[in-house]
């Protein structure tokens, strides 16, 4: 392998170097033998090397042309390993994965984590689970309780249960990060807690009710949706949300059933 290939910035590109990290990466993922495996950004392949070692078929997705050309001169057409050419965030995800049950495993770069984990959750075919590193303070972000929580973490919770694994320092990175990194593990539900066709209308409720997060949940969504205030009090009530309560305080059962009163009568 060809370590001199140098990193670029604009791809937010940092290699682990770590095997420490890597075991927390593969353990996570409970790979299996006949498992298909997609990994975004494989850089110079020290993951994808483990990785191909215990599943069936790994698929490489990866922007850099020079990285790519590596990654097929160690992983040639007979290995297990697919190296495939391009952005995880507009590739056709579903022509690469097609109907098969398959795990999403990745170091992504910070700047494109949330729109390639958000295209993955939302596909017709999603992963069985998905094991990434993020920014830390992602992380924390998209696994904080009740009281802290925010718009990204109530709607991933739409589609699984999500969990924070391990916090990594910038030292085992390649040039090292200015931020620690940290690994999560989204276990997906066999299908959405509310389905394809009614989510634009739920996560429009979760953004407008977190559209200032100093007011209270009551007084956002009465003027961004124009509704009878002793009118959405009942919604309330009928929801086991107190008035006073602010957007992040709510739990996804709270919006879940908010949403579904406030559908009922037709907003």
């Amino acid at each position: 392998m060809n370590n001199s290939v140098k990193t670029k910035k604009s791809l937010g590109q940092h290699f682990l170097n770590a095997n420490w990290v890597l075991s927390y990466i593969i353990n996570s993922a409970e790979i299996q033998p006949n498992d298909t495996v997609v990994e975004i950004g494989p850089g110079r392949g020290k993951l994808t090397k483990e990785l191909s070692r215990l599943a069936g078929l790994v698929k490489c997705i990866e922007l850099d042309q020079n990285l790519l050309d590596d990654l097929n001169d160690k992983f040639p057409e007979s290995s297990n390993v697919q190296v495939i050419y391009g952005d995880a965030r507009s590739i056709d995800i579903s022509s690469i994965v097609n109907s098969v049950n398959y795990k999403l495993v990745a170091n992504l770069p910070y700047y494109a984590a949330m729109p390639i984990i958000m295209r993955f959750v939302e596909l017709h075919n999603p992963p069985k689970s998905i094991v990434v590193m993020v920014q830390d303070e992602v992380a924390r972000n998209l696994t904080a309780l009740p009281g802290k929580l925010s718009i990204p973490a109530v709607i991933l919770q739409n589609f699984g249960e999500i969990s924070y694994i391990k916090r990594i320092p910038p030292s085992v990175f390649k040039p090292s990060p200015k931020v620690f990194s940290a690994i999560i593990k989204i276990a997906l539900f066999e299908s959405p807690q509310i389905g394809k066709d009614n989510q634009p209308m739920f996560f429009n409720l979760i953004k407008k009710g977190f559209s200032s997060k100093r007011k209270k949940l009551y007084n956002n969504i009465t003027k961004a949706f124009d509704i009878e205030k002793t009118l959405f009090l009942d919604m309330l009530v009928a929801s086991n949300i107190d008035i006073d309560s602010r957007p992040e305080s709510l739990t996804f059962d709270n919006w879940r059933n908010l949403y579904l009163s406030m559908k009922n009568i037709g907003y």
